[in-house]
């Protein structure tokens, strides 16, 4: 039996997707399911049903979860004999945060603590279930999540700009949000995703139906495709320090409604633990600095 295959294992278990899992181990789903398969002939059980939405344990996959835990953890104590004496963070972003947020406010944290960080990009509903699992010991997000094992702190908002082609004619005078509908539209993220819902209520509450010409879930990509013609987009203000030299600018909306939470999720039994408490207040300590910085 291959422990490389026993860890896929529980990451399939945790995301309940294969399709998910071979996204964020940048793997093929063949490949996946090749090593599911191989694990599943060397125990001489199934470990998942197949379901309509992705994968469900089966009654044997349940009881090898805390197994397969178990030997993760050895292996890794094996691997890394000295790892173990110092603290792992694991910490889970959303895409809006992983290229500025997450590494300013990380950059701050190894400066001031001894820590071994593990961090990982993931979506709303990955972060709702690594944080109830406890999975996972930070989430960086920008929507809420209300659920009683779920504790947040909201820090400085940001702003959603409308993203334009550099020589586009709204950079010399932009109508207003009504002419938004006009225009061939990039969406960022999923239907479901909750950055993606914030922004069509928002429109919608202007009366504003946008032509959606094409979607992706990279920010990056969003800019690119905003760079060379495509059409327009909104995202996160922090996320476009970039217009100057990739080809497109950032155009304010007016209004106070034009905003998305900044919010730092952990485990409520996670909240009395020293570790908590610092790491909480190192990203407190760089938000406050930003927020003077803009003011």
């Amino acid at each position: 039996m291959d422990t490389k295959d026993v860890t896929l294992f529980l990451t399939i278990a945790r995301l309940g997707s294969i399709s998910r899992t071979a996204e964020q181990l940048f793997m093929s789903q063949s490949t996946v399911t090749h090593h599911l398969q191989r694990l599943e002939r060397a125990l001489g059980y199934t470990l998942f049903h197949r379901t309509p939405g992705g994968v469900q344990l089966t009654a044997e996959g349940q009881r090898l979860v805390p197994l397969a835990e178990r030997m993760a953890a050895l292996e890794r104590m094996m691997l890394h004999p000295d790892e173990e004496q110092t603290p792992v963070v694991r910490v889970l972003s959303g895409r809006a945060f992983v290229s500025v947020d997450v590494p300013a406010c990380l950059s701050r944290v190894v400066r001031q603590m001894k820590v071994h960080l593990k961090v990982r990009m993931g979506l709303y509903d990955d972060m709702v279930d690594a944080l109830l699992s406890q999975q996972v010991d930070f989430c960086f997000l920008g929507e809420p999540i209300y659920h009683p094992l779920v504790r947040q702190v909201e820090f400085l908002p940001d702003a959603i700009d409308l993203v334009v082609p550099a020589d586009h004619y709204f950079t010399h005078e932009f109508p207003g949000v009504q002419a938004i509908a006009g225009e061939p539209y990039i969406a960022f993220g999923r239907s479901r995703a909750p950055f993606r819902q914030r922004v069509e209520r928002l429109l919608a509450k202007a009366g504003v139906y946008p032509q959606v010409r094409m979607e992706l879930d990279s920010i990056d990509g969003v800019k690119a495709m905003v760079s060379h013609g495509l059409g327009i987009s909104l995202l996160p203000r922090r996320t476009l320090n970039d217009a100057a030299y990739k080809g497109y600018r950032a155009i304010p909306l007016p209004g106070d409604d034009w905003v998305r939470p900044t919010l730092l999720a952990y485990p409520a039994a996670h909240a009395e633990r020293t570790l908590t408490h610092r790491f909480v207040e190192i990203v407190r300590q760089y938000y406050d600095e930003l927020k003077q910085s803009s003011s």
